[in-house]
């Protein structure tokens, strides 16, 4: 049964404890602070924006980092289904796998991202979900290091999404999205003030769909109820309480790639919607969260931002899922299908604590952040024993055989029935102390100093035996990092900003090795060049970045385990070498005219291994699987305030260049083939989009058409989960504004 979890308390927001508080002056109370930006909404320049990811009291154009931000008028304009559509407007950003279609795995500059990379307001979040897009406010991306800031995070950067805020003025609206394959989507939200110190905010949405692929369907639900106080004149509290479940059909795609020698067509062997699993599969997930703000400034210069949140996910998952190609005697292509039942629970509290602060000391100005932050989680997976059940005519009781070219064999037979076996209990806690000075020597010359300090602990793992009721234990690791960071800045004036910086990531390993030992940790250095640049009147902003980061003790899932066998546990990893990520990027982003707005990108990366074992490493210079070469975007939208006043028309293109499927070779496994790679490269592609909408007083209305030219293109995990990417599709969204 479907596990019901209660949103019990406060949404967390990590507001950045220099976001400017301001008062009105009608009522002289503190309003919300800026999450909506006003300049940022006028102009669409992220450059000239307040970020709240950064911690600090810098401008985007002072921080020597590239930022993207992603606001909410652009995500309503591509009516944006997926948190995978949102960031297809940040270049460098990518989805490397969707292991099940259960989620969107993403990567940028080389680097996978997951819990450690994915943030709501400001606070870690499971990834393990697909987020609701038509709550967010915005979404910042923070590329590249992190770590001074966030501790143990990937190197591509980290993904913040902003949820929606209360105001002090009264207003919403209410929408309904309808298009392919049956999907059906009403919106609400509702804002405004309950007194002159209290606002509030109220928006959720229903949705459910089925999918060009047979048999799939899903169905989310989310709700997003949010409180503001201002207390006194320098003093602000905001509550939040945050609940998304998902109900939908795991689908592992058309199966994995094998036997490469039979010449076997991704391409041509399946339809589309060709669904190989069983119809009573299914994976229900749930995600809560809540927290309380509170934000006091002390005066002009100097302000305090102090949030607790909590976190609780769960994943109840029954599933036929990775499968194998294997051929029998006669040559006949079958597929094991073999299936899976999980339960995962995620229990996880944080606390952090940010001042900022300005000051001279002689002639020179510093602008400091001094913080810290603190969580602890407990992360409990249970396992299941499974009956023996006969998948299909062509298979048997012990695994499941299916024939491709006999569809009389793909029945799904009856749910097996499942008894809990074990379950494997992961405490972890975290806690960092940080330090920042940005100083200005000069009006034009600035250089930033920071480091952190770090203690990751995973303590004992608990395994408990259902059977025996007997627990066991694991014995855990303790890591401590020194994370520098260090840049300089060149202003020659308030529109161009030319930077170089340098950081140093530590990032825990999770997991063991094949023969149950603990992973040392990843230390990761980057060096960046780049350039800001305003320009068209400060309404557009043209971002240029080249980076260069190395891991030097870099850890990817183990292909096989100690006994020989295929490796199917992700915790399981063996020791690659080092890995290089070298690369470009190019952001365009603004509003020219108040009535356009444009959004373009590409990138360029080349990532490798390097020094890896001689016996058995990945072979050297080879590119990494899963990671494009290039990316590009561009996206433009007009409105029309002149002739036919209130029509509005969008185009957009997204482009995600050559990858390489499959597990990167090793020395040993190219030596036994002759030199031969296993790899399957896989072709660049784009998606076109086009848009067309009209607004009539508080009415509007707008068409979307997706993947114009029907592209057909895969996502691939490793070397399974071929998972085709949506065709062409059609969407339509009605609004009413109050």
């Amino acid at each position: 049964m479907k596990k019901q979890i209660v949103a019990v308390g406060l949404l967390f927001i990590s507001v950045s404890a220099t976001a400017q508080m301001s008062f009105n002056p009608e009522n002289d109370t503190l309003r919300v602070q800026q999450i909506e930006d006003i300049n940022l909404h006028k102009t669409g320049n992220p450059n000239t924006a307040k970020t709240f990811t950064t911690k600090s009291n810098l401008t985007v154009m002072e921080n020597p980092q590239p930022i993207a931000i992603v606001t909410h008028e652009i995500i309503e304009q591509q009516q944006a289904k997926q948190l995978s559509d949102v960031l297809q407007n940040v270049n460098g950003l990518y989805i490397t796998s969707s292991r099940g279609n259960s989620q969107d795995s993403f990567g940028g500059r080389g680097f996978n991202f997951g819990n450690d990379n994915i943030f709501k307001n400001g606070s870690r979040v499971n990834s393990g979900v697909f987020p609701e897009t038509s709550g967010l406010e915005r979404v910042e991306v923070l590329k590249g290091g992190n770590a001074m800031l966030y501790g143990n995070v990937a190197a591509g950067g980290v993904v913040n999404l902003v949820t929606k805020k209360p105001r002090f003025n009264f207003g919403g609206s209410a929408g309904l999205n309808v298009g392919s394959w049956n999907t059906y989507k009403p919106t609400v939200d509702f804002y405004g003030p309950l007194s002159k110190k209290v606002a509030f905010r109220v928006n959720g949405t229903y949705e459910t769909a089925e999918s060009f692929r047979d048999v799939v369907e899903s169905q989310k639900y989310y709700f997003n109820p949010s409180l503001l106080f201002n207390i006194g004149e320098k003093s602000q509290l905001i509550v939040e309480a945050d609940y998304l479940r998902n109900d939908f059909t795991p689908d592992f795609g058309i199966g994995a790639i094998e036997n490469r020698d039979k010449s076997y067509s991704l391409n041509t062997f399946l339809p589309r919607n060709s669904f190989l699993g069983a119809d009573w599969q299914y994976q229900n997930t749930q995600q809560a969260t809540a927290g309380i703000t509170f934000n006091h400034q002390f005066n002009d210069l100097w302000t305090l931002n102090t949030v607790a949140s909590y976190q609780n996910y769960t994943k109840d998952y029954f599933s036929t899922e990775r499968v194998t190609w294997t051929y029998d005697n006669a040559d006949r292509l079958k597929w094991n299908r073999p299936v899976n039942k999980t339960y995962n629970e995620q229990n996880y509290t944080s606390l952090q604590l940010n001042l900022n602060g300005e000051f001279n000391t002689g002639k020179l100005n510093h602008k400091i952040l001094i913080g810290t932050d603190g969580d602890y989680g407990t992360a409990d997976a249970y396992a299941f024993d499974l009956s023996q059940t006969v998948y299909g005519t062509g298979g048997n009781a012990t695994n499941g055989l299916v024939y491709l070219d006999d569809p009389s064999s793909w029945a799904s037979g009856a749910m097996p029935t499942s008894t809990k076996r074990d379950r494997t209990r992961i405490p972890t806690q975290r806690f960092g102390i940080y330090a920042q000075d940005f100083i200005s020597i000069t009006e034009q010359f600035k250089v930033l100093a920071g480091l952190r300090w770090s203690y990751i602990e995973n303590k004992d793992t608990e395994k408990k035996s259902f059977a025996s009721n007997q627990t066991g234990l694991t014995a855990g690791t303790v890591d401590r990092a020194f994370s520098p960071k260090a840049g300089l800045v060149y202003m020659p004036n308030d529109n161009l900003s030319v930077f170089a910086t340098y950081t140093n990531s530590f990032s825990a390993n999770t997991g063991r090795d094949i023969y149950e030992n603990s992973l040392t940790p990843s230390i990761i250095d980057q060096f960046e060049l780049g350039m800001k640049k305003n320009f068209w009147n400060n309404t557009v902003a043209l971002n240029l970045s080249l980076y260069q980061i190395e891991n030097r003790n870099f850890y990817q899932m183990a292909e096989f385990n100690a006994q020989g066998q295929v490796n199917n546990d992700s915790t399981i990893k063996e020791f690659a070498g080092k890995m290089r990520s070298r690369g470009v990027e190019l952001d365009i982003t603004g509003n020219p005219l108040p009535n356009l707005s444009i959004i373009a990108g590409a990138s360029y990366n080349h990532s490798v291994y390097l020094d890896t074992p001689v016996d058995f490493g990945y072979v050297e210079n080879q590119r990494l699987v899963r990671t494009p070469a290039t990316t590009a975007n561009a996206s433009v939208f007009y409105t029309f305030t002149q002739y036919v006043e209130g029509l509005r028309l969008g185009a957009s293109v997204y482009f995600v260049g050559d990858r390489i499927a499959g597990w990167n070779d090793t020395k040993e496994t190219i030596d036994t083939r002759n030199g031969v790679s296993r790899l399957l490269p896989i072709d660049d592609y784009a998606t076109v989009a086009l848009s067309a909408g009209y607004d009539w007083k508080k009415f509007g209305v707008m068409a979307k058409v997706g993947n114009l030219f029907d592209t057909v293109n895969y996502n691939y995990h490793e070397n399974y989960s071929v998972n085709p990417i949506t065709p062409r599709n059609f969407y339509l969204t009605f609004t009413y504004k109050l």
